[in-house]
């Protein structure tokens, strides 16, 4: 596959090209400077394009808000995270669009809060902005990553989230919430397996997408759970005493393997990253499998999700996702 240069210059200096997504029409780009500033940008034929800072024509509203926070992602056209500078919580700013699904979301997120502590949508704004409010502790990402962080410190905190999810996986669904079926999310699979093609993919890229396309199709589950349908380490934080769980814009109902699936395909990712040891890996891992093992998950649907996943993974070129 023709992957993204690693850094890039503009008038402003040099950026290390922290994300990457294969589009339609080129290669999306997050980029970082040295110190810490985001900006969007994309990759079209060879040549790179960087958004201005607060500028992206299909967030509009992100010039005004621009100067509420500091920059926490930024994928061009779709969404920016920005953490508020007083510290009682984000700004998240979407297209107008997108608005109604994402507060329908949260509304609906009741599933995740007898395992979790969630965020509240504080203010919303027609325009584009949805001000949700903070969730303390670090994410298992980040205590993963700190040698200073003693095991036990990381194993409690995967321990956390097991046991919060075990309480998901129990809870009822509401009646109006989202299904996304396995079906649906092959079709997420296939668009980008014909995005990595345009961008270049060797055959034996797509040819593992369809392979994973087709394990999803056999023998699908019912969607019975709550699903946050994008969980990884970044998505839960550790406070010491109880779990959080951020970032519900996509929740939905969906089969349980998806999201166990995901977190099993990011552990194995940060172990290659480096990011986390192989004993801390291990103990991530068993704490998944536990709450597989007593939710009575299927091990063949975990792992059919988890083989979507590390294609996602492979073809976003996450550096740092």
């Amino acid at each position: 596959m023709m992957l993204p240069p690693r850094e890039v210059r503009d008038e402003h200096g040099r950026w290390r090209v922290r994300r990457a997504w294969p589009s339609s029409n080129g290669c999306d780009l997050e980029v970082v400077n040295t110190d810490g500033r985001l900006r969007a940008g994309r990759l079209r034929d060879d040549r790179v394009e960087l958004l201005a800072d607060g500028r992206d024509k299909h967030l509009p509203a992100l010039a005004r808000a621009w100067s509420t926070g500091t920059t926490v992602s930024w994928r061009r056209g779709r969404r920016v995270v920005l953490r508020a500078h007083d510290g009682s919580g984000y700004v998240k700013v979407v297209r107008s669009d997108s608005l109604a699904a994402i507060t329908r979301a949260h509304d609906r997120a009741e599933s995740f809060r007898g395992g979790f502590v969630t965020p509240d949508v504080t203010l919303l704004d027609v325009a584009g902005c949805v001000h949700l409010s903070r969730v303390d502790g670090r994410t298992l990402h980040d205590l993963g990553a700190d040698p200073g962080t003693p095991d036990a410190v990381v194993q409690a905190a995967w321990d956390g989230w097991a046991r919060g999810w075990e309480r998901v996986l129990a809870a009822p669904v509401a009646a109006d919430t989202t299904v996304h079926t396995a079906a649906a999310e092959t079709e997420i699979l296939l668009r980008w397996r014909d995005h990595a093609v345009r961008a270049g993919a060797e055959p034996a890229v797509a040819a593992a997408f369809d392979r994973a396309a087709e394990a999803l199709t056999v023998d699908a589950g019912a969607a019975t759970a709550p699903a946050h349908r994008d969980l990884h380490d970044k998505q839960v934080l550790w406070d010491g005493h109880r779990a959080g769980l951020i970032d519900l814009d996509t929740a939905a109902r969906a089969e349980p393997a998806l999201d166990l699936a995901n977190l099993r395909a990011h552990v194995a990712w940060r172990r290659g990253q480096g990011r986390l040891s192989p004993a801390r890996a291990v103990g991530a891992l068993a704490a998944i499998d536990r709450v597989a093992a007593r939710s009575h998950v299927d091990p063949a649907r975990i792992a059919a999700y988890e083989a979507s996943t590390r294609c996602l993974l492979y073809t976003s070129d996450a550096a740092d996702e």
